[in-house]
């Protein structure tokens, strides 16, 4: 009944009133595998979840019934369901007989709260909404009152309970070639949480998802439940969360939304997604708003649980805009686009440094002092070879693009090499901006593996199906180098949604010429014993959130990968550092120290020890030394002496030990958050 949008991670009271889902609450999994019944299988199908009592959204969507009826015209057949908590805000007998009038010729389910009305014992569930942590005990609490307020009323009318006694809480249907799975909460349980936004933008939950609609044969799955619409196509069909179909669901805005899904469009649709030749779409329930306010509150009086917990939204709006709802493979409609994604406040690099300079020092939270250094001997040497790149992805904290001018010499590259000979480096790690594009670049991987260094190159693959750098696949083969390749989703639609459009295809086609050529086998010759190159991804959350475990990812993976025919060795899980491009769309979009928040929350202590910067250097396009790449988009250079230190100071033999302090910063709490993250990946196993 309440979304996730005011963060509150630790549960005080409440441990099942409100919190818990019964026993009866588990869906019957034989349900989902069974074929649509004719009685369900439309031509056009509406979706309404959480009509919350609103007798005028009732009106609305049965005018929203009838012009779909003339839409189709005689023999067409449309079907609507109401898939859960059409009850709410209706606390009186009469009200509440009001909406179930209204409902009579469609086909209503059970949500949670007409479980909890027509339960006949108490069971200690309270309003059976089964919040999430994130949602506070205080809205739990009022939940819990508001439903208690509704039964005592309806339990004394059996003619009302009795209408409840026999609704399904799941069904499939059927429109055109799709079968549609609606529920109220997720495919486990009526009250579940898993089809929330906050669950549905972990990649995992996604494959999951994924998994049972694939098994099932489900092509769609229609849910509401959570209050806060979500939409993407995933790899295994279309997951669309309407909201609530009787609040306003996006900000600023007076209208419900429901799911519509018909094998042709609405005009007035706020985002579609296209699929097997249907199109699934979230259209408005335009009620009478000013009639509403005036009935809710007659029924709920100032200060009442319900007044307080959802007047602001009845009349404002939640704080959620319609672009946080899409997940990827959803187009928002041309009349809504500047709302859905908004521009914000303007952010500028200083914007992002003055936000920085008022977070808590990292150096305080490292718990040794030896880890605000480098070790005595170092390892790697990574070097950025300059912005330029076929791409300008929004994660990039680089802030690269085809725009960009800033290219390395390669009089800074034979320094590079030099430094790398004189001080006894194992590995050149070579990113960019796309890598690929500097001028010396074929020099400097020949160079680098002729003078037996392990060479890594950080590609995004795309820039290989380019003409001018298709031979560098076999080049890096032939060479021994590691590739490491940014591919953030394994589903088209959401690798797409961070790339541009075509990218995921291109990518996949580039993973399997480097599968032809030999990466992506066991790393090691059964044989000879020879260490083969490696093929190693690199994924990046595609929404502001920690990734998850990496060896689950992993699996993931490579599981999703293989029906692609592709092959790699490792998976890397990165966090998304808040700097740069990335930096300032949260400073934009006012979430920067929720993020921030997010990162000091979850800091790790365990992940100090195992920090990159404590092992390398980075070189700048510009030859100024780093502790790490972040720190060169901080403008934060490594210091000898009140000046910059240059890669050719140390080639010169200036520096005579490489150990030194390390330059930190508020972004350092990217690399130490959950199980730390690195340009390799997780720092902290197990």
């Amino acid at each position: 009944m309440a979304s996730c949008t005011t963060p509150s991670y630790a549960r005080h009271n409440f441990k099942d009133a409100g919190r818990a889902c019964p026993v009866d609450y588990r869906l019957d999994p034989s349900v989902w595998s069974a074929a649509p019944s004719p009685a369900h299988t439309f031509d056009t199908l509406l979706v309404v979840g959480g009509l919350y009592g609103n007798p005028f959204a009732m009106d609305a969507v049965q005018a929203m019934f009838v012009k779909e009826q003339e839409r189709l015209g005689e023999g067409g057949r449309v079907g609507m369901v109401f898939n859960g908590d059409m009850h709410w805000f209706d606390r009186t007998a009469e009200e509440f007989a009001r909406v179930e009038a209204g409902a009579e010729k469609y086909i209503p389910m059970v949500g949670n709260v007409e479980a909890e009305v027509r339960r006949t014992e108490d069971v200690g569930v309270g309003c059976g909404c089964a919040y999430p942590d994130c949602t506070d005990d205080t809205s739990v609490s009022r939940s819990n009152r508001i439903h208690h307020m509704m039964k005592e009323e309806i339990g004394k009318h059996p003619e009302l309970i009795a209408k409840l006694k026999d609704r399904p809480a799941h069904m499939v249907a059927q429109v055109g070639d799709c079968k549609i799975g609606i529920t109220h909460g997720d495919e486990k349980l009526l009250g579940g949480w898993d089809c929330a936004i906050e669950q549905l933008e972990d990649v995992l939950r996604q494959g999951e998802l994924s998994d049972f609609m694939e098994e099932n044969g489900i092509d769609i799955f229609a849910t509401t439940h959570t209050c806060a619409a979500v939409a993407g196509k995933l790899r295994g069909g279309v997951v669309i969360n309407n909201g609530a179909a009787g609040l306003p669901t996006f900000e600023g805005q007076q209208f419900g939304v429901l799911t519509r899904i018909a094998a042709t469009p609405e005009e007035d649709a706020i985002y579609r997604a296209e699929y097997k030749g249907l199109y699934i779409e979230a259209v408005p329930v335009r009620y009478d708003q000013a009639a509403y306010v005036e009935w809710f509150d007659r029924l709920w009086k100032h200060n009442s649980p319900a007044e307080v917990s959802y007047r602001n939204r009845i009349l404002n709006g939640p704080a959620c805009t319609i672009g946080n709802a899409l997940l990827g493979g959803f187009v928002v409609s041309p009349a809504y686009r500047e709302e859905a994604y908004p521009e914000g406040k303007p952010a500028s690099p200083q914007d992002l440094e003055d936000a920085m300079a008022r977070i808590m020092y990292f150096e305080d939270m490292v718990p040794k002092a030896e880890y605000l250094e480098t070790r005595p001997e170092l390892s790697t040497i990574q070097v950025n070879v300059g912005k330029k790149c076929n791409l300008s992805c929004e994660h990039c904290h680089v802030g690269a693009g085809p725009d960009r001018k800033e290219v390395i010499s390669r009089e800074t590259l034979q320094a590079v090499l030099d430094v790398g000979v004189r001080y006894g480096f194992r590995t050149i790690d070579i990113t960019g901006g796309a890598p690929e594009m500097a001028p010396d670049f074929r020099w400097f991987i020949e160079e680098a593996t002729r003078l037996g260094f392990r060479v890594m190159v950080r590609t995004n693959l795309v820039i290989l199906k380019a003409p001018a750098y298709r031979e560098l696949i076999r080049k890096y083969w032939e060479l021994g180098v590691t590739v490491i390749a940014s591919l953030p989703n394994f589903s088209e639609s959401e690798a797409d949604s961070q790339r541009g459009d075509g990218v995921f295809r291109q990518s996949i086609e580039v993973l399997r010429e480097l599968n032809a050529v030999g990466y992506g086998a066991e790393m090691e010759s059964e044989e000879s014993g020879e260490q083969k190159p490696e093929l190693n991804l690199v994924f990046n959350p595609q929404r502001d959130i920690l990734p998850p475990d990496q060896d689950e990812l992993e699996n993931l993976y490579r599981k999703e990968l293989r029906k692609y025919g592709v092959e790699f060795n490792r998976l890397y899980a990165v966090t998304n550092n808040p700097i740069g491009r990335y930096g300032c769309h949260l400073l934009r979009n006012g979430i920067y120290q929720q993020y921030m928040d997010m990162l000091l929350d979850a800091f790790n202590e365990e992940a100090c020890e195992k920090m990159m910067c404590r092992d390398q250097i980075s070189v700048g396009y510009d030859g100024r030394i780093y502790d790490c790449d972040f720190n060169q988009v901080m403008n934060m250079p490594c210091r000898n002496e009140d000046r910059d230190l240059t890669i050719y100071d140390l080639a010169g033999g200036k520096i005579n030990s490489l150990q030194r302090k390390i330059r930190f910063g508020a972004h350092c709490y990217g690399c130490t958050a959950g199980a730390g993250s690195s340009c390799g990946g997780t720092l902290v196993q197990g």
